[in-house]
């Protein structure tokens, strides 16, 4: 296992040539220990090499350049297999659109203690549009990565892949933003936005593994690193009496994380012994700085700057024991947990002609919040390994919550037992596979609801909370399905449905002042419903390589919050469909189309004629050609309408032509060649519709040039 599931960078980078078979293994158990033991749903992909790719290495590059403006594109891929060392060393770059960072994906769900790198700061950019990154990302790339496998002897193998990438986006556009407030006005906030981003990330990972029959052993080592950092200006006007402002902001935010994972697997006979112990640290000093503050009422400041330190350290260890008796099987685990974390932040205040520094105790924070677990896992499971499998499962916890604020002087300490059952079936008949799942969850709060001191999340979102009451949350959901797979006559349909309700002890929302936002809880109880139904299905018919597809979906929900200080209700819902044609009517000619439709609305409770419902369609045309074997030819469009947009149509077009030889390939690709200029789209959110309007990339052309070095 080379690679860790980071599949992007075998698929995109191993050439055909060297490919003998792709193999998708479904229910695929990797422990041998386990096989026959324990069943699992999971998909893994394996590629079969030819013995020409085996013991030689190899070496293949590419270089493109194009224009508007200037463009440039390169790669460069060494790869070296044998039976006792792999190796793929790869580096790409670009500023043509590309995303460098999407190959070092990785598709396993790895258990682990995880610190995430996201932060509580944001500055105010453009959001993401749902177009291609490549139409409106204003870039400039790198990104390397080599993986290294060594098979110390027969069941033992010690991986190592180093990632690395340094990102530098540019990105420009317009929103305008309409929050409902309960006096029935709107508050408007308009905003010319210009951004960019500097990513620098790297990761380490080292792995030993030792895959035996009878025994199993897995160390996981994960070192991440950025040094990643923001800056933006809002050109904002407001409806609010606000005067109209160029505010810039800068943030950065560094982070480091450090983890490590043992897991050991001893099976006896029937009998399944495992040990598992993870631990964790990661820190992330952030800093926001916006200048000039002048939308705070009487409070005007030349800059605020929100200082942010979140420290966590965490660890988890498992002792678990299987026992298998012919088609049953039990499974306890013995585990406790300790997650340590302080918060420590101050906004401070700059004064005017930057002459005094101030700050006050309601600005600060200095938050130890740690969690302490012990429980005890059950799981009871019936497969008899044909048509049938139920599993039970019957966790037990019990929890302790400690809570030391230092700047208010406060301690608290909770303590709560809980159980969070589930159950799932399956059952297959024929070609039919129906599914059931139902489980009930219990949550206790997190740091981020238990700080008291204010933090400027962004220019104009401020948060605190001023309850000094434990978070709880409880959920139970419910979802089921029915396949059907008939391979033979390429017959496929799915449908399933969802249902999910949540309480909740604490009611949040937002006031507004001005063009703030500012958090607002109260001791009131609050409760949520969703369900939903989707269905996919699928026909392929031998008359001219005809595949039919279609879908549908409908979702719905409600939900309460606080505006204004004010108790609302608010609905929602979503539903839409579509269909896909792929046809071939000539050897030489491929064809495509699809179709999709969305219509949602959000809104108040016994005022849903205040709310706009905004449609959505999305067309897209695709034409493949292959005149003769060493050439294709690619012309895709793609037209969009949203009806609460100001221009609610949008068209683009690309072009692409390939030719291959034993010794190069040569790729010409042309991009929105409508020259379409602007992207405008609008969503709801809760009870606030927003527009944004993007500035895209002119119409180009970029030649590459693949060749193979060695």
């Amino acid at each position: 296992d080379l690679l860790q599931g980071r599949y992007g960078l075998a698929t995109n980078n191993i050439p055909a040539k060297a490919v003998s078979v792709v193999q998708v293994l479904e229910n695929y158990q990797p422990v041998k220990a386990l096989q026959g033991k324990i069943s699992t749903d999971d998909v893994a992909i394996n590629l079969r090499l030819k013995d020409s790719a085996k013991g030689v290495l190899s070496i293949i590059g590419l270089l493109g350049g194009g224009y508007q403006p200037i463009l440039w594109n390169a790669e460069a891929t060494a790869m070296y297999f044998n039976k006792q060392s792999q190796n793929m060393t790869i580096y790409k770059g670009n500023n043509s659109g590309g995303n460098v960072a999407s190959e070092f994906r990785t598709h396993y769900d790895y258990e682990r203690v995880y610190m995430p790198s996201g932060s509580q700061l944001s500055i105010q950019n453009p959001a993401t549009p749902p177009i291609p990154r490549n139409r409106y990302i204003d870039n400039r790339s790198h990104a390397i990565s080599t993986n290294h496998l060594n098979k110390i002897k027969g069941d033992t193998e010690l991986t190592t892949n180093i990632l690395y990438y340094d990102d530098r986006i540019k990105k420009e556009g317009y929103s305008l933003y309409e929050q409902y407030l309960p006096s029935s006005d709107k508050l408007i906030i308009e905003e010319q936005m210009r951004s960019v981003s500097h990513i620098h990330n790297l990761e380490l990972a080292s792995r030993l593994n030792v895959n035996a029959k009878n025994h199993y052993l897995n160390n996981a080592f994960n070192l991440n690193v950025n040094w990643n950092s923001d800056f933006g200006t809002s050109d904002t006007h407001s409806n609010a009496d606000v005067a109209d402002v160029l505010i810039s902001q800068r943030l950065k935010q560094p982070f480091l994380s450090i983890d490590n994972t043992l897991n050991l697997i001893k099976t006896i006979k029937e009998n399944t012994y495992k040990i598992y112990f993870s631990i964790g640290y990661g820190n992330k000093p952030h800093s926001l700085t916006v200048s000039p503050a002048t939308y705070l009422g009487n409070k005007q400041a030349e800059s605020l700057t929100q200082d942010l330190s979140d420290r966590n350290l965490a660890s988890v260890l498992r002792l678990s024991y299987s026992l298998n008796l012919k088609d049953f099987r039990f499974d306890y685990s013995l585990w406790g947990s300790a997650n340590i974390r302080n918060l420590n932040t101050e906004l401070t205040e700059q004064g005017p002609n930057y002459t005094e520094r101030f700050s006050a105790d309601s600005l600060r924070n200095n938050l130890w919040y740690n969690t302490y677990q012990a429980g005890v896992s059950q799981s009871y499971t019936y497969d008899n390994r044909n048509n049938f499998k139920v599993t039970l499962q019957l966790p037990l916890v019990y929890l302790i919550q400690t809570k030391d604020d230092k700047i208010i002087n406060r301690d608290n300490t909770y303590q709560r037992f809980n159980i969070t059952p589930a159950l799932t079936l399956r059952y297959d008949y024929r070609d039919f596979c129906f599914y059931m799942q139902g489980n009930a969850g219990r949550n206790f709060g997190d740091m981020n609801s238990s700080y008291t001191g204010f933090i400027l999340r962004s220019y104009r979102s401020l948060l605190r909370n001023d309850i000094d009451k434990l978070f709880e949350s409880r959920s139970y959901n419910a979802n089921s399905s029915v396949h059907y797979k008939d391979a033979f006559n390429a017959l496929f349909f799915n449908v399933g449905f969802n249902y999910k309700h949540s309480w909740k002890n604490l009611l949040y929302g937002y006031s507004y002042q001005d063009i703030m936002s500012v958090k607002t809880v109260i001791d009131q109880p609050t409760q949520a419903d969703s369900y939903g139904v989707k269905l996919s299905a699928s026909k392929g018919f031998n008359f001219l390589s005809t595949t039919l597809r279609t879908f549908g979906n409908y979702n719905s929900g409600n939900s309460q919050q606080i505006i204004q200080e004010e108790i609302l209700n608010s609905k929602s819902y979503n539903y839409g469909g579509g269909f896909s044609l792929d046809i071939t009517p000539f050897s030489f000619t491929n064809l495509k189309y699809s179709f999709s439709w969305n219509e949602n609305k959000n809104y108040i409770e016994k005022r849903a004629s205040d709310f706009a419902t905004i449609r959505q369609t999305s067309q897209n045309v695709g034409i493949n050609i292959y005149p003769i074997k060493e050439i294709t030819i690619n012309i895709n469009m793609e037209h969009q309408y949203n009806s609460a947009a100001g221009k609610r149509y949008t068209t683009f077009a690309d072009a692409n032509i390939k030719w291959k030889n034993k010794h190069i390939d040569i790729e010409l690709g042309i991009n929105n060649l409508f020259n379409t200029k602007q992207y405008i789209t609008a969503f709801f959110n809760d009870v606030s519709t927003s527009y944004y309007c993007y500035n895209l990339r002119p119409a180009s052309a970029l030649i590459k040039f693949r060749f193979k070095i060695r």
